[in-house]
């Protein structure tokens, strides 16, 4: 039995503590300042998530931000940071204050970081930032996960990458289930830029199903289709030029994801609503009003990496930082599709 420690209590950080505690070990499942509700819930008997369908595993101990300490950093085995990407050096801090012996920690959290020597991923950024954490010890989880499938123990299949593929698959060994399947990877870097480039295309995928809807109001195929594809091949690029390998994104990390994640959530829901003509800034201000969109953040931090490209390499790529850097109206120019990058 090992002991598992979980920075961050929204969907994904609650649903990966469910096959950890279905195989048996002890999980700590630690709340955020903003999760402060969902915590009190959590210790009530029998309290459901909010936006789960069922309670946690008796054996998942919800704790407040306050009542974590480096005695739980130092019991840990595992440490899992399941925060949005808004909170990552939030995150990184409690880190160093918390861990003080080399341990493994797995990112859920999915973004990508502009600096002077480009597009960088949590992989190379987060262990610069937390003393403890060696490079070869972090993994990042990458792969189609719906959270909320997740805790009802709908098969799911994953990815667990780090520099270390037997230290990846020690973990993979912890988090196992006949539900949970998992696989192992060397290439970190690639299944974290595909964690990040997932949210991000998936607003333009997206918005192909309400921009071209059929007479009916039902969404057409074909549009997305292409979209879909030519999202692919820019993930392709872009990974590759960050250091990823080209085979990962046309695996779970990359394709898998994109698909699972154009299917519905909140970058999804964007698309939609750009897809009918609104704004960037009317979204977040109505229906997405309070949420966290990364896909927004992975625009941001793409922006001007991007200006160094030309239109025709990544135009879908350019459409969706236009819309969201210049509240722009989204214009994707269709005539561009099927242009492989050079």
């Amino acid at each position: 039995m090992a002991n598992i420690l979980i920075i961050g209590a929204g969907v994904m950080g609650s649903a990966i503590s469910v096959p950890a505690a279905d195989n048996g070990h002890s999980v700590r499942l630690v709340g955020t300042p903003l999760d402060s509700e969902i915590i009190a819930t959590l210790k009530k008997p029998g309290g459901v998530h909010p936006k789960l369908d069922g309670p946690l595993p008796a054996n998942v101990e919800p704790l407040d931000i306050d009542e974590l300490d480096t005695r739980h950093g130092d019991e840990a085995d595992l440490l899992i940071v399941g925060v949005s990407s808004p909170g990552i050096e939030w995150v990184c801090a409690q880190l160093d204050a918390l861990i003080g012996k080399p341990v493994p920690v797995a990112f859920v959290t999915k973004g990508l970081v502009a600096g002077r020597a480009g597009i960088r991923t949590y992989a190379q950024t987060a262990p610069e930032a937390v003393e403890a954490l060696r490079p070869d010890l972090f993994i990042g989880i990458g792969g189609p996960c719906i959270a909320r499938e997740l805790a009802n123990r709908r098969p799911t299949a994953c990815v667990y990458a780090c520099p270390d593929t037997a230290r990846a698959e020690t973990l993979a060994r912890l988090m196992r289930t006949s539900y949970y399947r998992l696989d192992v990877s060397e290439d970190v870097t690639g299944v974290e830029a595909c964690a990040a480039l997932k949210n991000f295309y998936a607003i333009g995928v997206s918005a192909m199903q309400t921009r071209y809807a059929d007479r009916g109001g039902s969404q057409t195929k074909n549009p997305t289709a292409a979209a879909f594809n030519q999202a692919i091949r820019e993930m392709r690029l872009i990974a590759g030029e960050i250091g990823g390998r080209p085979e990962t994104v046309f695996d779970l990390a990359g394709l898998g994801d994109l698909h699972v994640t154009v299917g519905g959530g909140r970058n999804s829901r964007l698309g939609h609503a750009l897809g009918r003509g609104l704004r960037v800034s009317q979204v977040m201000k109505t229906e997405l009003a309070g949420e966290t969109v990364e896909g927004i953040d992975t625009a941001r931090a793409l922006g001007r990496w991007i200006r160094s490209h030309s239109e025709a390499d990544l135009p879908l790529a350019r459409s969706i930082v236009d819309a969201v850097l210049k509240d722009a109206p989204y214009d994707f120019d269709f005539r561009l599709v099927g242009r492989a990058p050079a």
